[in-house]
């Protein structure tokens, strides 16, 4: 698809400049023989001539635009590609961190366990939170 549109792309430029080239050509002959039949201002030609040109530069514009796109596209791909190998290798390397935290644990588990003081207070977990700490306060150390 990406090759197609580079194919594309390049072949209107090479319409468009070709038109360009043969459109100047074409007109400075007819407006030197008109120039020679009927005499007047050579600019004045030239601007009546100038709109028929606007084929050729919208070939041109168009073969650089569909350029740009196919371009894009590719540097889109590559970027995908790259996010899909840094996604895989940030899942690998939390798989690992998790097999080593559970190891870990169940080492820690093995081990006798102390009780601490907040066993004791497990019956009166019931309470909300905002009445538990009600004597615990923050300063601030500005």
């Amino acid at each position: 698809m990406k090759k197609f549109l580079f194919i594309l792309g390049g072949l209107f430029i090479l319409l468009g400049t070709g038109g360009l080239i043969n459109f100047i050509s074409m007109t400075l002959k007819a407006i030197q023989e008109e120039q020679e039949m009927y005499g007047g201002s050579v600019y004045f030609m030239v601007i009546q001539s100038v709109g028929t040109a606007s084929p050729y530069l919208l070939l041109l514009i168009g073969g650089g635009i569909i350029i740009s796109i196919a371009a894009f596209l590719t540097e889109y791909k590559k970027r995908s590609d790259l996010t899909s190998k840094l996604i895989d290798v940030l899942a690998q390397q939390q798989i690992q961190s998790h097999q080593v935290n559970s190891r870990n644990e169940s080492a820690i588990s093995k081990e006798p366990t102390i009780n601490s003081p907040t066993d004791e207070f497990s019956e009166y977990e019931d309470f909300p939170q905002s009445e538990k700490n009600t004597e615990e306060r923050i300063y601030w150390k500005g």
